[in-house]
């Protein structure tokens, strides 16, 4: 690694200091200066609520299995910006990254543009040079206003919609998917997992309104079961993923292709086998959605001795109402904190639990609570790490891995 490169990171971590902005003003202007790489591509956008990365990553292995050059293109990342980007699963390389920044700080400042601006840039960028066939990215956030939207892709997806992000898409299922169908374009197909009746209601009108093509996925479509996967919800994800690969390649898809990219497709943090005894599982639900979701998967469990929590959580993500779903499920519970943007405290969340706080503890520092739990629970338990993707970096360095590798 290049001796400048850490500061070139710590530069690009500081354009976080902009926070949030909705809006494609200052993206367009970023993507001008820098060529309008997206204009070179071939794209696929993925909005929704939860699913989106797993939908991204599963049908970009059935790609890259059918001989298809893939760019992804994920959001938020475990341990490293550099998972956000990558070709046929490997993450964009260092020099890269340090050789566009130093290409295009000036505008980036000029602008100036947010940290998800610029690495979306930087990503579109990376994929225009390396000349890939397809370009699959996942919105960040809502859909409408979302960095992503700037491009004008060939075809859209829409994974389950559920509440999350209130303060900024709205308080309501209605209100969140308009904003998530922002995404919808003239003449771009757009197939959308299967939804609750007032979010269908809201896609297909505005599919009607801006002429894009609406297609939901039967739920009982038989395809293989993600074996490395795991949850019912990951079998939908595959089903969309299996749609859009067979948009995408027309008469070059093959189902024998598709069934052995889905039967050997991986994405981290979602109910990640960290270790067997006890067995240790990392999932990053951070919304009553993703709870549900995880807790159906977690009845599947069979467990001879106890249950373990370890949780943490960022600001407005219905914290309370987690803690009322995922307490009562385990023997014993561990609060702590991401210590990155916006984080919940270990007290603060503590502070929720009610008449649960005697089963409850609270530790400040992640890697010293998971290190306390696995220590504890028995070779029999099952201890269960959930909540937060900025949990990366204590998983990182908890059980020595990275998240770089997606075989």
């Amino acid at each position: 690694m290049s001796e400048t490169f850490p500061a070139h990171l710590d530069y690009l971590f500081g354009l976080e200091r902009l926070g949030t902005k909705l809006g494609l003003g200052p993206i367009g202007e970023l993507l001008e200066r820098c060529g309008n790489p997206e204009q070179d591509l071939t794209i696929l956008q993925i909005a929704g609520t939860n699913g989106k990365g797993s939908t991204a990553a599963i049908t970009a292995r059935i790609l890259q299995e059918h001989g298809e050059v893939t760019g992804l293109y994920t959001s938020p990342h475990l341990l490293r910006p550099h998972e956000r980007i990558r070709i046929n699963g490997l993450p964009v390389e260092d020099d890269y990254i340090l050789e566009w920044l130093e290409q295009f700080r000036e505008d980036i400042e000029a602008i100036p543009a947010t940290f998800f601006e610029a690495i979306t840039a930087l990503a579109l960028s990376y994929f225009r040079d390396r000349r890939v066939g397809v370009a699959i990215l996942e919105t960040g956030l809502g859909g409408r206003l979302d960095a992503t939207t700037a491009t004008t892709p060939a075809w859209t997806a829409i994974t389950p919609i559920a509440m999350d992000h209130m303060d900024l898409l709205g308080d309501t299922l209605v209100a969140i998917a308009w904003e998530k169908a922002g995404i919808l374009k003239p003449g771009v197909p757009c197939y959308s997992a299967a939804q609750t009746p007032e979010v269908e209601k809201v896609l297909q009108g505005e599919g009607e309104r801006v002429g894009a093509t609406m297609t939901f996925v039967d739920p009982r479509q038989e395809i293989p079961a993600p074996a490395r996967l795991a949850g019912g919800h990951q079998w939908d994800n595959a089903r969309l993923a299996w749609n859009l690969a067979e948009a995408v390649l027309e008469d070059r898809f093959r189902q024998q292709l598709a069934r052995q990219a889905i039967e050997s497709a991986f994405w981290p943090g979602r109910y990640q086998l960290l270790g067997a005894r006890p067995r240790t599982i990392y999932d990053v639900a951070h919304n009553p959605h993703g709870a549900a979701a995880f807790l159906e998967t977690l009845k599947q469990e069979t467990v001879q001795g106890e249950r373990w929590l370890v949780l943490a959580l960022q600001e407005g993500k219905r914290a309370e109402q987690l803690l009322n779903m995922l307490a009562p499920k385990f023997d014993h519970t561990m609060v702590t904190q991401t210590n990155t943007r916006h984080f919940l405290t270990a007290g603060q969340l503590a502070g929720l639990a009610g008449d649960r706080r005697p089963r409850l503890r609270e530790d400040p520092d992640p890697v010293h609570a998971i290190r306390t739990v696995l220590s504890e629970a028995s070779p029999d338990d099952l201890v269960a790490i959930i909540g937060s993707h900025y949990l990366g970096p204590a998983i990182a360095e908890v059980f020595k891995i990275s998240f770089d590798n997606l075989t």
